[in-house]
Formats: C-alpha cells, sequence, structure tokens
C-alpha cells in the first residue's frame, strides 16, 4: 500500500473555498456594499455606475436651480428696497404740496432717494435711470412717475415670484427623482446586512466543521501510517 502525507487534499480546496468566501462577506459588511469589485457582479457593477451618473446629474441640476432661486432671491430683495424708497418718495411728494413744507429739504430727500433707487436698479433690474424727474415743486409730476416706478416693480416682483415658484417645483421633482434613483442603486449595491450576517455566520460553521474533518482525517492518516510502519 502506498501512502503520502504531502497528497493534496480536496478538503483543502473545500476550506480555502469557505475561508475565502467568508473574507468576501467581511469586505461586504465592512463596506456596506454587495459590490465591490467587478468580479462580484459585472452585470450590476455596470447599471450601479449609470445609476450613479443619473443620481449625480440630478443633484447637480438640483444645485444649479436652487442657486438661480437664491439669485431671484436677492432680486427680489433688491425691489423691496426699491419699493421702500418709492414709498418714501411718495411721502415727500404729497408733503411737497403742503404750503408749510420746505421744499428745499424735501427736494434734498428726493434726489438721495433718486440716487439710492437708481443704483439698486441698475444692480437689480439693469436700469441705473429706472426713476427720474422727482421734483418737489411739481408734485403731479413727481407722482406720475413715482406710479410708473411702482408698476413697474411691481410686474418685476410679480414675474420673479411666478419664475421662483416654477424653479422650486423643478429642485422638488430632481430630488424626487435623485432619491428614487438612489433607492434603485441601493438595491443593487448594497449590502442586505441580515442576509449577509446569516451567511457568514453558516460559512463559519461549514468552515469550522471542514477544518475539524480535515484535522481528524489526518489524524487517522497518521494512525494508519503508523500501523503499515
Amino acid at each position: 500500500m502506498n501512502l503520502s502525507i504531502n497528497q493534496p487534499s480536496s478538503s483543502l480546496s473545500y476550506i480555502e473555498r469557505q475561508n475565502k468566501e467568508r473574507e468576501e462577506k467581511d469586505e461586504k459588511l465592512a463596506s456596506g456594499k454587495r459590490i465591490n469589485s467587478a468580479a462580484d457582479d459585472p452585470a450590476g457593477l455596470q447599471i450601479s455606475s449609470r445609476l450613479t451618473s443619473e443620481v449625480n446629474s440630478y443633484q447637480q441640476q438640483s444645485y444649479n436651480t436652487q442657486d438661480q432661486v437664491n439669485n431671484n432671491n436677492v432680486q427680489e430683495g433688491g425691489l423691496s428696497a426699491i419699493d421702500e424708497s418709492l414709498q418714501r418718495a411718495n411721502e415727500l411728494s404729497i408733503q411737497s404740496g403742503n404750503p408749510l413744507s420746505d421744499a428745499s429739504a424735501i427736494q434734498g430727500e428726493l434726489d438721495q432717494l433718486t440716487e439710492q433707487i437708481n443704483t439698486i436698479a441698475g444692480e437689480v433690474l439693469g436700469d441705473p435711470n429706472f426713476v427720474s424727474g422727482l421734483d418737489a415743486s411739481d408734485p403731479a409730476a413727481t407722482q406720475a412717475a413715482l406710479e410708473d416706478a411702482f408698476t413697474s416693480v411691481n410686474e418685476s416682483a410679480t414675474s420673479l415670484g411666478a419664475q421662483s415658484n416654477a424653479l422650486n417645483s423643478q429642485v422638488a421633482t430632481y430630488e424626487t427623482t435623485r432619491v428614487n434613483v438612489s433607492e434603485s442603486r441601493s438595491r443593487i449595491q448594497d449590502t442586505d446586512y441580515a442576509s449577509t450576517s446569516s451567511e457568514k455566520d453558516q460559512n463559519s460553521v461549514l468552515l469550522q466543521a471542514a477544518i475539524i474533518n480535515k484535522k481528524d482525517g489526518e489524524a487517522r492518516k497518521g494512525l494508519l501510517i503508523n500501523q503499515v510502519v
């Protein structure tokens, strides 16, 4: 009878296979991802990569749209400041009709308001000459100019408000789609902790049993060799 203690053992390859599977389970649990390389799931990795690209795209579109909303908010703030100054100018124009008022002082404040309004209008409306002709000595002409300015500011504010509402709706749509796509990616890519942990425990039991069987087999082989010798 020819016996060799160096003869390859089929149980060794089984143990190596079980050990490799345990290491893979450990990696999945540690990373939180079911797919850590193309070898894990080539098709799944391709789908996951495509979904990741979509998630990033929707995220960036959401950022871009939100930035436009923020820009609109700045413009609306500027329009609100213009409106306040126009309201003050209107009060002064009415006050200038009082024979006891100081026309010079009123005109000085109207000139300051005109400069403030046009500075802001140049930034938010692109019109540095938005209002003119505010004259303390001519209340009727001043109020006519202010009425035109009020109308323009209100129209701009209404347009910005409508645009911001539409943009906010787009942001909500992008975010909802991003979340849905992200969840789809997670179902493909992420580790099922309960299932993977259970598989790891089962793998550990099989590995321990294989090691015990191998040791028992080697012990019996050694005993047989001793008997032959």
